[in-house]
């Protein structure tokens, strides 16, 4: 994740990624790599990145915050690395407490559309899929904005649930995974 950060630092997309994190925690002011080799290359798949408390003058490593936290570095990195092409994430709720999906999907529906990057995600989770619809419902989602592909074994092409379809389907507790 190092080497992502090093590509946006001192770009507006830096200023995305710390906002993709204060959309978690309020309190997040900044967020910087470690610059010592050890901690860089440290076999701690979770070091390497110091975090700014707004109520605390101490930096903080961010592996001490969380999984959630982590995840969303990760997301935010990526999708604004994306610029202008694909992400495809794999399991996108990994790791997130299914309060914060919703906040997740909003950082993804926002910086993708910003940054011109089309989003390819694998869920197995309800909560997570619902979430999403709630950002579909509040968000004006075109055709081609969101949608979900159902994958069918022995089916030939996709099931496709459009916008207004997952919008429906949440509401009505129907299934799409």
């Amino acid at each position: 994740m190092i080497e992502l950060f090093d590509q946006i630092v001192l770009t507006p997309e830096e200023k995305l990624v710390e906002q993709a994190l204060h959309r978690i925690d309020s309190k997040i002011q900044r967020i910087a790599p470690v610059s010592s080799r050890k901690s860089r290359y440290s076999l701690d798949s979770r070091g390497g990145f110091f975090i700014l408390l707004s109520d605390s003058n101490q930096r903080v490593p961010i592996g001490s915050m969380g999984d959630g936290i982590w995840r969303i570095l990760g997301l935010a990195l990526a999708i604004v690395c994306a610029k202008d092409g694909y992400l495809f994430v794999d399991e996108i709720d990994t790791g997130l407490h299914f309060t914060a999906m919703s906040d997740m999907w909003k950082l993804i529906w926002e910086t993708a559309k910003r940054l011109n990057v089309q989003v390819f995600a694998t869920t197995h989770n309800s909560d997570c899929w619902t979430s999403l619809a709630s950002i579909a419902e509040q968000e004006d989602a075109t055709e081609d904005g969101i949608t979900i592909h159902r994958i069918e074994k022995d089916k030939e092409t996709s099931i496709v649930f459009t916008e207004p379809q997952i919008v429906i389907a949440a509401e009505r507790e129907i299934e799409v995974r």
